[in-house]
């Protein structure tokens, strides 16, 4: 025979469990935005650079954020997927491979142009996603930026210059050939 008080107990620490699981913010928030600038980097400008499309957005968690704030002074990585884009899925691996080697000397922000938030999800956990997504569902950012299917990947430099974009998406090979031209690492 079970015990009362120890169902009882347990049926509480389940739906605790349960109510705080469905109260933690959502991969893709301002938590996963670098942090400083790392004192051993230095960046250059890419030449003849025209300037990147402005746009203020929305992270998954709800935090604001602007696009001169993500590129001053770093260069940012834009990534356009969705969460049922399947070559976006090789795209997730290259960023964070990216993101191993430069670290905070280079910002990764998705932005997504997903309508059903459990897509996008999913994606984001299957791929243990570790940057920030901007919530583009209007795809406001997306038409400022002439995207048309994922993936997409633009590159700014450390002064708001749009260096490249990729249809199709770049992989880290081609994303090393423009970043050791615009960023330094350790001097």
């Amino acid at each position: 025979m079970r015990n009362p008080i120890v169902a009882k107990l347990t049926a509480v620490a389940a739906l605790a469990l349960l109510l705080t699981s469905c109260t933690s913010a959502p991969r893709g928030g301002a938590d996963l935005l670098p942090g400083p600038i790392p004192t051993d980097a230095s960046f250059a400008p890419a030449p003849s650079a025209p300037p990147a499309p402005q746009f203020t957005g929305e992270l998954l968690d709800g935090s604001s954020v602007d696009a001169a704030d993500l590129w001053d002074g770093r260069p940012l990585i834009l990534q356009f997927m969705t969460g049922w884009c399947t070559q976006c899925v090789e795209q997730a691996k290259d960023l964070d491979a990216v993101a191993d080697e430069y670290g905070d000397a280079v910002s990764i922000v998705y932005v997504s142009g997903d309508d059903k938030i459990d897509s996008l999800t999913k994606f984001l956990n299957d791929n243990n996603v570790v940057f920030p997504v901007v919530d583009d569902t209007k795809l406001q950012v997306w038409r400022s930026y002439a995207v048309v299917e994922p993936p997409m990947t633009a590159l700014i430099d450390a002064e708001g210059g749009l260096v490249r974009m990729w249809p199709g998406g770049a992989s880290k090979a081609q994303l090393d050939d423009d970043l050791t031209k615009l960023v330094t690492l350790g001097g």
